[in-house]
């Protein structure tokens, strides 16, 4: 696996002590984007809003791998529309908390020309295009333009283009100013939580976090997507290309901040899903034993099929393979290189931003796979061999090649969370058993299809009405109704 380093944590305890007083008040109100102390500097905040890119519990564990059936949970609380009914808060919370403390620090650096605070805008900028793009590809609209202004209690909804298009706009500044900095050779600051201040790889983060928004709006959005596309491949500063540059978030052997993984290490209803196993199975697949644990009665590697009605019993089923998963230590992914090449190999495929070329798809689409196997540790020898099957060198038509693509990045993006669900959403890949109008299975509120997004936090129906309804008009069929780039 990647690097471990060990970030301390006492800069965001810093933050927080000294934010007190305003995060009282903004707990009375959680629409109303109060903003930290101003007596932080800048560059003290980082800590905590870096942290907040961890991909929060439920979406690790629950919603994106059940969704897009990696995991199962083999009891009667995890069906269809029973499970989104109690995940609506985790994300939302965690993004419009943290919001004020973004707030501060691009009001603090607006006018700045020092160079240290010139790369602590850009990196907050990135971090709030990430936060932002991830709940909006939830839930839909969104509120985010209003909440940066704290006179607006009460902040609408904005489209899911604008808040897209927008990003394009803070991720193109950050990546100029990092830019501007790095070929000056500036000393940076070393308070975040994901690079410790390398500004080269901030770059290359944000390049990468650029394609793939610019690959989700493929099939709304062609001309841009086509654009920002382009621009991210081609930039001088690179899409993360190796395992180093891999963002992801450190997590400690004691204490907190732990993985999310680690306080399911007991739920014995946490399975490995069928659809996965028999994936991996297929394909003999080398991660299948690093990620499953053979089940206790026959030690085989059986998954759980999702969404049953009757449950079988636990003990018959692969769970996760505890000494690889159920690790306080097991960092958090963001975004990583495996990613970032199988973006790559979609657009070469598509010409999305770059000319078509079947050859530089097929190099991108191994690479991804290499990249995959080499973070969980399989063996050169392995790695060699699962190359040399036939599925990993892409063939036939661009659909074709697609779906070759399409099923490998949704292995790869094992504990991606949230990113797992959105993908499957955007490509209709992987093509899941259909399971409809079959009262074997739970039906829920899509009959018995995968949800295409999440309902709002009901905190919204207390604390902004108005806006909430408004919004909620959009999705009649509630977590049924597609997202404005679900258009495939």
């Amino acid at each position: 696996m990647k690097k471990n380093i060990i970030y301390l944590l006492l800069i965001s305890l810093v933050v927080f002590a000294s934010c007190e007083k305003n995060f009282e008040e903004y707990n009375l109100d959680e629409r109303s984007p109060q903003v930290g102390s101003e007596d932080v500097l800048p560059r003290y905040q980082l800590g905590a809003i870096t942290e907040k890119l961890k991909s929060s519990g439920q979406y690790t564990v629950e919603v994106g791998p059940v969704y897009s059936q990696q995991f199962c949970f083999n009891t009667s609380s995890y069906r269809l529309s029973e499970l989104y009914a109690i995940q609506k808060v985790n994300m939302w919370d965690n993004v419009y908390k943290i919001n004020p403390t973004i707030v501060n620090v691009l009001e603090q650096t607006a006018e700045s020309t020092d160079a240290e605070e010139i790369v602590v805008q850009a990196i907050t900028k990135i971090a709030k295009v990430y936060l932002f793009s991830r709940l909006t590809d939830l839930h839909g609209d969104i509120p985010y333009s209003e909440t940066a202004d704290k006179t607006i209690q009460y902040p609408k909804y904005d489209t899911q283009e604008y808040i897209y298009n927008d990003g394009f706009k803070l991720l193109d500044e950050a990546i100029a100013s990092l830019t501007s900095q790095v070929s000056a050779g500036v000393k940076l600051p070393e308070d975040d939580r994901v690079y410790g201040g390398d500004a080269a790889k901030w770059i290359r983060f944000a390049n990468s976090l650029k394609l793939r928004l610019a690959m989700r709006l493929r099939y709304v959005d062609a001309s841009t997507s086509a654009a920002k596309a382009g621009e991210a491949i081609n930039h001088t500063g690179g899409l993360i290309s190796n395992d180093e540059q891999s963002a992801t978030l450190p997590n400690f052997e004691t204490g907190t901040p732990n993985h999310s993984l680690f306080s399911y290490r007991e739920e014995a209803g946490l399975k490995m899903s069928k659809f996965l196993v028999d994936y991996l199975k297929s394909t003999n697949d080398p991660r299948l034993p690093i990620w499953a644990a053979p089940s206790v009665n026959g030690g085989v590697y059986e998954g759980v099929e999702n969404f049953l009605v009757d449950f079988p019993e636990n003990d018959d089923y692969s769970s996760l393979n505890a000494d690889n998963l159920f690790k306080r230590d097991l960092e958090d992914v963001i975004l990583m290189h495996s990613e970032s090449e199988f973006l790559k190999a979609e657009a070469y495929v598509f010409g999305t931003g770059v000319t078509k070329d079947a050859t530089a798809a097929n190099t991108a689409y191994r690479a991804g796979i290499q990249a995959s196997l080499e973070y969980w540790g399989v063996a050169e020898a392995d790695v060699t061999a699962f190359l040399a099957q036939d599925f990993a060198t892409l063939t036939g038509d661009e659909e074709a090649m697609l779906k070759q693509i399409a099923y490998q990045k949704w292995v790869s993006l094992f504990l991606a969370g949230s990113e797992l669900w959105t993908e499957a959403r955007r490509l209709k890949y992987p093509e899941y058993p259909d399971i409809t109008g079959n009262s074997d299975y739970f039906q829920g509120d899509t009959q018995g299809n995968m949800p295409s997004r999440l309902e709002y936090s009901n905190n919204e129906a207390a604390y902004n009405a108005e806006n909430y309804d408004l919004a909620n008009k959009k999705y009649p069929q509630n977590i049924a109704s597609k997202v404005w780039w679900d258009a495939k």
